[in-house]
């Protein structure tokens, strides 16, 4: 789902068309040469490569808050969906995409929201490897395939978060 949100709207179609019974194969060897090009492209995660990092920021933040009771994929899971309602909040994301994202997210089963707080998750989140000094690279969708890296400084983490929960 990551990867068809990041780079490839051709392949979340497929897997919001097929649900469960997509074709493993195929799914797993585009989502190997999307990873590929984007690691040969940003050897060093200075750039390009930081997209990888979709809902990952908040999602380590439900992680930590759970007591890692979340997984790791279910943590992204609910990062990715809070980024996506909180970039349609705030005019980055289309609102077809952030309905898109949730219903595939729910269609696999996997969780949209969390009864954590976004003052709870802002603080999990300050402690984020993607932080640089008094900046988190968040990743935004803008429409299915698109995705853009957006320096926030983090006084401005928490309302981020709320429009997203």
């Amino acid at each position: 789902i990551k990867y068809g949100v990041l780079y490839d709207p051709a392949l979340f179609a497929h897997l919001a068309e097929t649900g469960l019974d997509f074709d493993r194969e195929a799914v797993i060897s585009r989502c190997v040469e999307l990873k590929r090009n984007v690691v040969a492209e940003d050897e060093f995660d200075t750039g390009a490569r930081m997209k990888l990092n979709l809902g990952h920021t908040f999602g380590h933040a439900v992680e930590a808050q759970s007591r890692f009771e979340i997984s790791h994929g279910k943590g992204v899971a609910i990062g990715m969906a809070i980024v996506s309602r909180a970039g349609a909040a705030y005019g980055i994301c289309e609102e077809s995409a952030k309905d898109a994202i949730i219903e595939i997210l729910e269609k696999f089963d996997l969780p949209c929201s969390c009864d954590f707080s976004a003052e709870s998750l802002y603080l999990a989140a300050l402690s984020d490897k993607k932080r640089s000094g008094g900046t988190v690279n968040l990743i935004i969708p803008e429409r299915i395939g698109f995705c853009r890296i957006a320096p926030t400084p983090v006084e401005k983490i928490q309302a981020f978060i709320e429009a997203g929960l």
